[in-house]
């Protein structure tokens, strides 16, 4: 599960927020305190996505290419 949220964080993010606009239709008395504090969860929630994702970012530029041997020349015939 971890690692499935982990490669799907962002996605499960997104869902989740759009959902919030689609709450509001369904249950239109929802107080807008809820509202607010639903929204300010979200967006804590998508600067740790974004964290996580800028992790995985550097962490695949400062990895070795699989194909670093073959465009130096080096690669077994």
């Amino acid at each position: 599960m971890h690692e499935f949220i982990s490669k799907h964080g962002v996605r499960i993010y997104s869902v989740l927020a759009a959902l919030v606009p689609a709450l509001v239709l369904v249950w239109p008395n929802v107080p807008w305190e809820a509202l607010v504090a639903a929204s300010a969860g979200l967006l804590g929630v998508g600067v740790v996505a974004a964290s996580h994702e800028d992790t995985k970012t550097i962490k695949a530029l400062y990895a070795d290419s699989p194909f670093e041997d073959e465009l130096r020349g080096n690669a077994d015939k």
